[in-house]
C-alpha cells in the first residue's frame, strides 16, 4: 500500500511539472485588464487605482479602473469570462451583501481570491 502511494505520488508530481512548462509558455496579458471596483473616491478605489498604475508598467498593458456600486462590480465580474483579464476589488460588503438581501452572485462559487491588498481594523465607540 505504501509503495502504491510512493508511485501515485511521482507520477502527480511529474505530470504537473511536465504542464508547467505548458502554462508558462503563455502570453499574459495581451490585452488591457479591467479592475472593477466600488464608488468613486472610496477607499477601494483610490487603492484600485494605485495598484493599476502600479501594475501598468511591468504587465506592459493598460490596466483600466471600472467604478460599480458593490452589488452591480460583483455580479459584472461574476458574469466576464473567467480568463483573468476582469478582475473585481472589493471590501467587506462583497461577502456580506449576499447575506442580507438576494444578490446575482456567490461569494465562493463565482469567484477565486488572488491576493489582500489592504486591511483596516472596525472599531466600535461608545460615549462613557
Amino acid at each position: 500500500m505504501l509503495k502504491l502511494r510512493v508511485v501515485a505520488s511521482a507520477v502527480s508530481v511529474g505530470m504537473v511539472t511536465l504542464g508547467a512548462g505548458v502554462a508558462f509558455s503563455q502570453e499574459f496579458p495581451t490585452k488591457p485588464i479591467r479592475i472593477v471596483t466600488s464608488a468613486i473616491g472610496g477607499g477601494n478605489d483610490v487603492t484600485a487605482r494605485v495598484m493599476a498604475q502600479w501594475l501598468t508598467g511591468p504587465l506592459g498593458q493598460q490596466v483600466i479602473v471600472e467604478n460599480r456600486t458593490s452589488q452591480l462590480a460583483a455580479e459584472n465580474v461574476a458574469k466576464a469570462p473567467p480568463d483573468g483579464y476582469t478582475l473585481l476589488f472589493a471590501g467587506s460588503s462583497f461577502a456580506s451583501l449576499p447575506l442580507l438581501q438576494p444578490a446575482g452572485y456567490d461569494p465562493v462559487k463565482n469567484f477565486a481570491p488572488i491576493s489582500i491588498i489592504d486591511s483596516s481594523p472596525d472599531i466600535v465607540l461608545v460615549h462613557p
